[in-house]
């Protein structure tokens, strides 16, 4: 999917701007006030503007100039054709088509969150001007209203991107604190909705959508309003794998999964696979990942016991002891994890035994460590 992006042009500062500073003289009283807009070009609801007319923001202070190379991050263009470059200048920041815009067709410019001046005051709500390009042509008057949710809570920061499905342009906006998207003067025709939230999400987990992230609809001059509710959730689809192996004793191996398991597993020793592998790897270099199966799985031990401990951990007791200077692997087979979704040999784990101590062997008693108790 396309999203829009303004691109931060180079900004040249005149020679002393750095020592000629607007505000409060010294010793006033101290600015805590964010930057307004005050004045553009083209201006509020106008209804004149040139296709190939730059925009220009004029606010009420200096706006700071560390934010010269990301200054195009604090203002969004809706719809998105074209693009635009984005230059400060004092207390000026305008935008420079990279084609012409679209004639008959209304803009918005929202100047975002975050925007500064130079006692670093910053913009806490988002702040729009609406107008249409061509003429007479007059603002569209229509509005989306909607509202995300993750689960039951807002999706706050979530995105929303409208799909104009005749023409090549389209919207995309960012929920609110209350998980809220209101949208004016969006062009008549046939929509393609979509929400969604953008995260860094571990291997293996994709970003789904329930019943309802996605629809399509009309806005024209008998239909202006759509309101509705969307439902995203990050879903996993992925079986669980041994994420990390510790080793508190020599016949003690802790299991965590990378995902968390149902409070009450039923668990026997069938479901645990615990090789050594042959001794001509044991004093390997090369990452154990990379290393043949079949030397890894060289012996397989007896099992002795398996137990849940925590939420996404299980123990093994193994019937006879691990060796610090040989290499394991450990596989978890049919173990469920809370999504339905089922462990496979394949997530397994190589690891070297790491625990202090002399080696436990099954005649001795079982001593366990105090912070494994």
């Amino acid at each position: 999917m396309v999203r829009p992006e303004i691109v931060v042009g180079v900004v040249t500062l005149m020679a002393g701007l750095a020592c000629a500073s607007e505000g409060f003289p010294p010793g006033g009283p101290e600015d805590k006030v964010p930057p307004v807009l005050v004045a553009s070009d083209p201006a509020e609801r106008a209804v004149n503007a040139e296709p190939n007319q730059p925009i220009v923001l004029e606010f009420d202070e200096i706006i700071d100039e560390r934010l010269s190379d990301q200054i195009g991050d604090f203002i969004q263009v809706n719809p998105d054709v074209p693009e635009f470059d984005a230059e400060l200048d004092d207390k000026t920041i305008t935008l420079t088509s990279t084609e012409a815009l679209l004639e008959g067709v209304t803009y918005s410019v929202t100047i975002l969150p975050g925007l500064q001046d130079r006692d670093r005051n910053p913009t806490v709500t988002p702040k729009t001007i609406l107008f249409s390009v061509g003429g007479e042509e007059p603002i569209t008057l229509s509005l989306v209203r909607v509202t995300i949710v993750k689960d039951t809570l807002p999706a706050v920061g979530a995105q929303y991107r409208l799909e104009n499905l005749e023409s090549e342009f389209g919207y995309t906006w960012e929920a609110d604190s209350q998980g809220q998207v209101e949208i004016e003067a969006v062009e008549y025709g046939r929509y393609v909705a979509t929400a969604w939230e953008e995260m860094v999400r571990p291997e293996g987990w994709q970003e789904t959508e329930e019943p309802g992230a996605r629809d399509t609809f009309d806005l024209s001059l008998a239909n202006r309003l759509h309101e509705k509710t969307y439902r995203i959730a990050v879903v996993d689809t992925t079986a669980p794998v041994v994420d990390r192996v510790r080793t508190p004793s020599s016949r003690r191996v802790t299991i965590a999964f990378d995902d968390p398991l149902p409070e009450v597993l039923p668990l026997t020793s069938s479901i645990v696979a615990l090789y050594e592998g042959s001794p001509e790897i044991w004093d390997t270099d090369v990452n154990p990942d990379e290393l043949p199966v079949d030397q890894l799985r060289a012996r397989r031990l007896e099992i002795e016991n398996v137990e849940q401990t925590g939420k996404n951990e299980i123990r093994v007791t193994s019937a006879e002891p691990l060796r610090t200077d040989r290499l394991y692997r450990i596989e978890v087979i049919d173990v469920v994890n809370v999504s339905g979704l089922v462990s496979t040999a394949e997530g397994g784990r190589v690891f070297r035994p790491n625990y202090d101590g002399a080696a436990v062997f099954r005649s001795d008693p079982l001593e366990m460590p105090a912070g494994d108790r």
